[in-house]
């Protein structure tokens, strides 16, 4: 099966009209196989593809992603990725050895 997307230029709460004055390469397509919707920017040089939007619906949520996503902001995710992941990483720790702490008062 092919993987046909249509491209939507136009909504309600006028988000793709938004998303271009974030980037006028922006363009928000409905990735039918996916049955999800994308943004993609037709400026990038070898894919447009930029991110899945993980809404069913286009509204605020989908530019507040846009511009968190944004390349100027990438050190800045990635050190809030980096964090998230030693918060869960301590957590998992702490898990282990309350299990474990468990076990051994249960011998």
């Amino acid at each position: 099966m092919e993987n046909k997307s249509f491209k939507i230029y136009s909504d309600c709460l006028d988000i793709t009209k938004r998303l271009k004055e974030i980037d006028r390469g922006y363009f928000v397509v409905f990735n039918l196989k996916r049955k999800k919707l994308e943004l993609h920017n037709s400026l990038q040089s070898d894919d447009t593809f930029c991110l899945t939007i993980p809404y069913n619906t286009l509204d605020e949520r989908t530019i507040s992603l846009a511009l968190k996503t944004r390349k100027e902001k990438q050190d800045e995710l990635f050190e809030e990725i980096e964090a998230e992941n030693e918060k869960n990483l301590k957590a998992q720790c702490r898990k282990i050895l309350n299990e474990a702490e468990g076990r051994l008062y249960d011998c």
